[in-house]
């Protein structure tokens, strides 16, 4: 028995030592279990395409939900359009210096006729008739006449810049009234004293109208200075239509250009 218990104990000579095969078992199952086969490749990548189409489908959201002002260049800011702006057009000027303003004024309102290449605009043209009536002393049916006569010399029976500041300037008041005027004021009917000329100015804004408005009860007085800045001590009639003349060209134009 003692020589049997000996045997059992001693390892066989060459001998393999027992694998341990629950580790290596389990580590198989681990690599089963965490390495992706086929069928996960095929899910995965359903998966990763169907996140790269949804944030596609958010990026065109929010492209079409954006300002266009923001996905283009801002336009440069539009040209001041205002004819009290044009070239440097102001109260100042028109009073100081009126045959230049009337050139500005009446230049741009001109220009909105849609004068040919040539500068022209038809005498029968309705928004050339229509301003002139209701911008002039002139009863709409003498503006035909008034046009067709400064209209004469030209090669075709139309108007030029020039003609259309003439028609301005020769009817910003009705001679009958300022003649009318005078002899209320005169004694004599020749002449009046400086200070009753500048009191009939002022009442000539009832004659007027939107243009006397236009000039503001603040600005009267500034007119006024500068019509009768070379006025004698008495004022005869030429001087007084002279003087009636420019105060209604100043109003026409401060109304025209709106200054």
């Amino acid at each position: 028995w003692l020589k049997l218990l000996s045997a059992r104990k001693r390892p066989l000579v060459g001998a393999a030592p027992p694998a341990k095969r629950p580790a290596a078992r389990a580590i198989a199952m681990g690599n089963a279990c965490c390495s992706p086969g086929p069928e996960d490749a095929e899910v995965n990548g359903t998966a990763a395409g169907a996140q790269v189409a949804n944030m596609a489908q958010q990026d065109n959201v929010m492209l079409r939900n954006a300002s266009p002002v923001a996905a283009q260049a801002a336009p440069p800011p539009a040209a001041e359009t205002s004819t009290g702006a044009t070239g440097g057009l102001t109260f100042d000027l028109t009073v100081t210096d009126l045959e230049q303003a009337e050139q500005l004024a009446y230049g741009s309102v001109f220009a909105g006729f849609g004068p040919s290449t040539a500068g022209y605009v038809p005498v029968d043209s309705q928004a050339l008739i229509q301003y002139v009536a209701a911008n002039t002393c002139l009863p709409y049916t003498d503006v035909d006449m008034a046009l067709l006569k400064v209209a004469q010399n030209n090669d075709e029976m139309a108007l030029k810049l020039e003609n259309f500041v003439t028609v301005m300037r020769e009817n910003a008041i009705q001679e009958g009234v300022v003649l009318e005027r005078f002899l209320g004021l005169s004694d004599n009917g020749e002449a009046i004293q400086s200070s009753e000329c500048r009191s009939g100015l002022l009442m000539l804004k009832e004659e007027l109208g939107a243009s006397a408005a236009a000039v503001g009860e603040n600005r009267w007085e500034l007119v006024f200075d500068s019509v009768m800045a070379n006025a004698d001590a008495t004022v005869k009639m030429d001087a007084w239509t002279d003087y009636c003349q420019k105060v209604a060209r100043i109003a026409r134009v401060t109304q025209a250009a709106r200054l």
